[in-house]
């Protein structure tokens, strides 16, 4: 059964029916952990297990406007979908349709169905419990120039190497007030657009204010999605 097929549609108050106004041809596939089913690359930490969505999809210039171009998906028939992994070691599929996360690295989810595939890449970092900002030295005055270091940390405070997280970043109206020196960086694998723990950057002060430096690392296992963030708040007095 195809969700939001419609074999037949009465359309307003004259009920006009059409029929077989839906492409039901499976031209592509999706997968994705999230249940809406969008599209991209996906963060995990090791120990993880979580639920793969599928789709299985249409060519939407074959159907009229109305219609849904996912013709069948994981949750309607999830016997429909084969998975596999580029990398076992990173990550496998369990029988149950579940990306289960074994080692630091990235790995491809591949998914079959109706003889076409999909790969979905998803990337395993090193299970932490919180991030952590440190600025040094303080206090802070204008013209100084500050390193900041993020760091991820487990359950008893102890530094977690290698975690995957974004570049600290500056809130709201603090632009106006530090300016980022980034450390130079070797480039990440493709579809990476993190980077891993510890980072260490510089921060000069232009002007007094208050600074509030954010730190968010991405953890995409399931819904509703909610990321490991830290706030440093920075008062830079004057000279």
């Amino acid at each position: 059964m195809r969700r939001g097929s419609c074999s037949a549609l009465t359309l307003g108050f004259a009920g006009v029916v059409v029929a077989g106004c839906c492409d039901d041809h499976v031209v592509a596939a999706s997968t994705s952990l999230d249940p809406n089913l969008s599209i991209g690359y996906y963060y995990t930490w090791v120990g993880d297990t979580a639920k793969l969505y599928a789709a299985a999809l249409s060519d939407p210039s074959r159907s009229a406007i109305f219609c849904s171009v996912e013709v069948y998906t994981s949750t309607d028939q999830p016997g429909r979908f084969r998975y596999s992994t580029t990398d076992p070691t990173v990550g496998i599929v369990d029988e149950r349709g579940r990306f289960i996360a074994q080692g630091v690295g990235r790995t491809g989810v591949i998914t079959t169905t109706a003889g076409v595939t999909d790969t979905t890449f998803i990337i395993v970092g090193p299970t932490f419990a919180s991030l952590r900002i440190a600025a040094t030295p303080l206090p802070a005055r204008v013209g100084d120039t500050i390193t900041v270091q993020l760091d991820a940390v487990d359950g008893v405070g102890a530094v977690v190497t290698g975690a995957e997280m974004s570049l600290l970043e500056t809130a709201g109206q603090s632009d106006s007030l530090a300016e980022w020196i980034r450390s130079v960086r070797a480039p990440r694998p493709f579809p990476s657009v993190t980077f891993q723990s510890p980072l260490v950057d510089r921060l000069v002060l232009r002007r007094a204010g208050v600074v509030r430096i954010v730190a968010v690392a991405p953890h995409d296992t399931k819904p509703p999605i909610q990321y490991p963030t830290d706030t440093l708040v920075l008062t830079i007095g004057p000279r």
